[in-house]
């Protein structure tokens, strides 16, 4: 996973087609939980596209633009504005099947 700590490159990942972003907060324990369960589907998956972490706290827009409600979140960019958005991380299945 790569951490996002440049504007540009939030806003170049805004509108690529199969952009994955996890959304957290630093000090959020529910986030780090959630983040060692997708740490582990990447892991399990050999997932060829690269999964990046964004502390939403540098960068307030993205909530709104993203309409993200709460964190812990992963975001799947689609084409035509599509997005898939996952709020309730309850196991590492429901995570894996997030990302299929």
């Amino acid at each position: 996973m790569q951490e996002i700590t440049d504007e540009a490159l939030i806003k170049e990942l805004l509108e690529k087609e199969g952009s994955v972003i996890f959304f957290y907060t630093p000090f959020c324990q529910t986030c780090k939980i959630a983040e060692r369960m997708l740490h582990i589907v990447t892991e399990a998956k050999e997932m060829n596209s690269v999964v990046y972490t964004c502390n939403l706290n540098y960068f307030p827009w993205v909530a709104e633009v993203l309409g993200i409600q709460s964190v812990p979140s992963l975001t799947v960019i689609g084409g035509n504005d599509e997005k898939r958005i996952l709020f309730a991380f309850e196991s590492v299945v429901t995570i894996d099947k997030f990302l299929n």
